[in-house]
């Protein structure tokens, strides 16, 4: 812990990660942030919440590194430029781009629907694995545990006692951050996803701003995105595997 806390504050040339030097500590200290492979000033965590690789690296080689994920943001596609020899040289592969889309809440005019509501720790399992359905491991990074701790940040609809739609966000300082919303087909109501959405509006009207990542190649989502005053900005974030 010592020495990556000195490396750290001499300067990595390169990382992917955002966080703070007292967050990193705090992930490190709770086994969040669990060191995978150091070689002299060059560092890399998996953290076990999202089961992403995260690097601070000086030196810019092929690291022989096991089998891993990483997720690269950047606010520009320049920015990845700088990321683009290190996975290169060890081998990571692109497997998905996002971009983020923002909403102000001026621009939202909530309605509200009877059959959303707020679930109970009892529905975290069953929460889980209707999201596991939808996303890929490496995007779908919350635990069950996870699950239960966000269990108030959380809306589902549910036909017979079941749950065929769920949304989940993150609260910021300033902003709201939608993580996952998915909608089972062939529902009693055509307008599950659209509820969903307009339920996190109507509950969070002190957000000054809403947020998202939507991938790229998937079209219905950003027309259904756009068609309730999301706009693109300039951040993205990228997918990379080794394997």
């Amino acid at each position: 812990m010592n020495s990556f806390e000195k490396a750290f504050y001499k300067g990595f040339k390169l990382s992917n990660c955002e966080d703070s030097i007292d967050l990193i500590k705090e992930k490190i200290l709770i086994h969040k942030f669990v060191l995978q492979k150091k070689e002299n000033d060059n560092f890399f965590f998996l953290n076990v919440t999202d089961g992403l690789l995260y690097y601070f690296i000086n030196d810019l080689k092929n690291y022989n590194l096991s089998n891993n994920c990483v997720k690269i943001l950047a606010k520009a596609d320049n920015q990845l430029l700088l990321h683009n020899d290190f996975l290169k040289l060890n081998n990571f592969k692109e497997i998905s781009k996002h971009q983020q889309m923002v909403l102000k809440k001026e621009n939202t005019k909530p309605y509200s629907f009877s059959f959303i509501s707020q679930p109970c720790v009892d529905d975290a399992e069953e929460i889980y694995y209707f999201f596991k359905k939808y996303f890929d491991q490496y995007l779908f990074y919350f635990s069950k545990q996870t699950i239960k701790e966000k269990i108030n940040n959380i809306f589902i609809y549910k036909e017979q006692q079941k749950i065929h739609g769920a949304l989940i966000y993150t609260q910021t300082l300033s902003s709201y951050f939608l993580d996952f919303i998915a909608v089972d087909q062939n529902l009693k109501y055509k307008n599950i996803a659209f509820a969903l959405l307009n339920h996190y509006f109507l509950v969070n009207q002190k957000s000054k701003f809403f947020k998202l990542f939507v991938e790229e190649s998937n079209k219905k989502a950003i027309k259904f995105y756009k068609r309730s005053g999301f706009n693109f900005n300039s951040i993205i974030l990228n997918f990379y595997r080794n394997f």
